[in-house]
């Protein structure tokens, strides 16, 4: 059940963020930043179902280790469009800087729910 609430809110997360960086493209393009952002944030909803699918198929350590993948890209690439934007000190870019720490904020919450996946099957599997 978690999975699937997971899923929806990663996945309204990515439809959010992806759209902002579209309607503010120009800005991205003015600040010779990539857009790939909008792109990579559509990984998100696929971390939760990795998780719940991945053991069955693939075992824990696969499937933990491709949640990762969901979310790392995007958190790096966030971190780099948000520290352009706050270089460029402009009001202009304050909706683009918002959508990379939107971005960031939920690879971030994605990273942590991977860990307390892990944390879980390492204690399921001690027992």
């Amino acid at each position: 059940m978690l999975e699937i609430v997971l899923f929806i809110v990663f996945g309204v997360m990515a439809v959010r963020i992806a759209r902002i960086v579209h309607v503010e493209s120009a800005v991205f393009l003015e600040f010779k930043q990539s857009r790939s952002i909008a792109a990579l944030v559509f990984l998100f909803p696929l971390g939760p179902l990795v998780l719940f699918l991945g053991p069955f198929r693939l075992g824990w350590l696969v499937a933990v280790v491709l949640a990762t993948a969901c979310y790392l890209p995007a958190l790096v690439v966030a971190r780099r469009r948000v520290a352009a934007f706050e270089r460029a000190g402009t009001d202009r870019a304050h909706p683009a800087k918002s959508a990379a720490s939107q971005a960031f904020g939920t690879a971030l919450a994605g990273l942590i729910y991977v860990a307390v996946v892990l944390l879980l099957f390492l204690v399921r599997a001690s027992q």
